[in-house]
């Protein structure tokens, strides 16, 4: 009967499926099959979804200790049963070789990209949908120990829109150029799925992001703090942005207050669709997160506005995400993961873990990386620069 039906037809019946039938159905036909895992219907699929979701799934990933060799766990949860009543315990095929988990670039449309940070030329990365279990390898990058010597780097993860593609952005600064940037430029190169090749592209960035800073994905670009060591006339501190369209860096302005702080680091995320910032005091004893900022309009440095202090609460090491319930978890020294409620001032000890493993952000079921071929994770522990992560 399907025969007869327009093929949008078709695929608007299956889109509105669960999704466990929807790869089931796969089975059906070839032309089913055909087409489930085209790229047309998974974008159709993501959009449906995302417009008719009624409750928010969470991604969460910890590592239960430090040293005692266990590796990191996978859960999904509803949002109001987190931590105590998860919904799936997840495998993720692509473990950590040199440290007990890996380090999580970023998620978007159900597509985690994930890298694990070696030593000299054996980092490696992947992209991984837990929905459909599959994971794809990331080649080896153009910028290497082998080809460039040492260097320290940034990266960040997003959907472009422009070319509906998936994109992982390489900030590289080279040990030999201080920072300068004059006699050695930093490098930029861009991997897109699509091509599954990295390549590498002009900028005009002057502003040094922190080694493996966490990145935000807002508005079809990637953010970062920067700091200026550099021009003089220029604020010290400002926000980072590349657009995965253009592939052009932004600067956006910060609080007036965090302009000039030679001891301010800085944490950006997402909050009710915002910008977000939250300041973290650098001292010899420890790191002390003080506040947390929206962009009320979107590249307006004017529009940032303080919510709240973090207060009574000490030994924080950083904010890990913003709760429904408006809470805020924090991981503190010694490995505790805290619900804090700013209205309140009260806080709560979920759990304990590796205080550098929690990562908590939404999650929506979705067929990208279906259509994707394998690529299999090449192992290479040559140091030649070649292969694959």
């Amino acid at each position: 009967m399907s025969s007869f039906l327009p093929q949008d037809v078709l695929t608007d019946i299956l889109a509105r499926l669960p999704f466990k039938k929807i790869l089931q159905c796969r089975c059906v036909s070839k032309t089913w099959y055909s087409l489930i895992s085209s790229t047309t219907f998974a974008t159709h699929h993501l959009n449906k979804t995302t417009k008719t979701k009624n409750n928010d799934i969470l991604l969460f990933r910890y590592c239960p200790g430090e040293s005692n060799g266990e590796i990191e766990h996978y859960f999904l949860y509803p949002d109001e049963g987190f931590p105590d009543n998860h919904l799936e315990e997840l495998d993720c095929p692509f473990k950590s070789i040199w440290f007990g988990f890996s380090n999580i670039v970023g998620s978007c449309d159900g597509v985690v990209c994930l890298l694990d940070r070696g030593f000299v030329d054996n980092d490696r990365a992947a992209l991984w949908n837990p929905s459909i279990r599959k994971t794809v390898s990331i080649p080896r990058p153009n910028v290497t120990f082998t080809s460039h010597g040492s260097f320290v780097n940034s990266l960040g993860f997003g959907f472009d829109s422009v070319s509906n593609d998936y994109k992982l952005v390489r900030v590289v600064y080279l040990q030999d150029c201080s920072f300068g940037f004059d006699e050695v430029p930093l490098l930029v190169e861009v991997y897109t799925m699509r091509r599954g090749c990295w390549r590498m592209i002009t900028n005009d960035l002057k502003y040094v992001i922190r080694e493996q800073s966490a990145c935000a994905f807002l508005n079809g670009a990637c953010h970062w703090f920067g700091y200026n060591s550099v021009e003089r006339d220029e604020p010290r501190h400002a926000a980072v942005a590349f657009n995965l369209g253009d592939e052009v860096f932004v600067q956006i302005a910060v609080p007036d207050c965090l302009l000039w702080d030679h001891f301010i680091d800085v944490s950006f995320t997402v909050l009710d669709g915002m910008l977000s910032l939250v300041p973290c005091k650098k001292w010899l004893w420890g790191v002390t997160p003080t506040s947390v900022w929206v962009m009320k309009e979107y590249g307006v440095g004017e529009s940032w506005t303080k919510l709240f202090n973090i207060e009574h609460l000490e030994g924080i090491e950083r904010v890990v995400a913003f709760r429904e319930n408006n809470e805020v978890l924090v991981a503190r020294e010694y490995g505790e993961l805290i619900s804090y409620d700013p209205n309140t001032n009260n806080w709560d000890c979920k759990l304990f873990g590796d205080a550098d493993s929690f990562y908590l952000d939404t999650f929506v079921e979705s067929l990208v990386l279906l259509s994707e071929a394998d690529r299999v994770l090449i192992e290479n522990t040559s140091g030649n620069g070649e292969g694959e992560y």
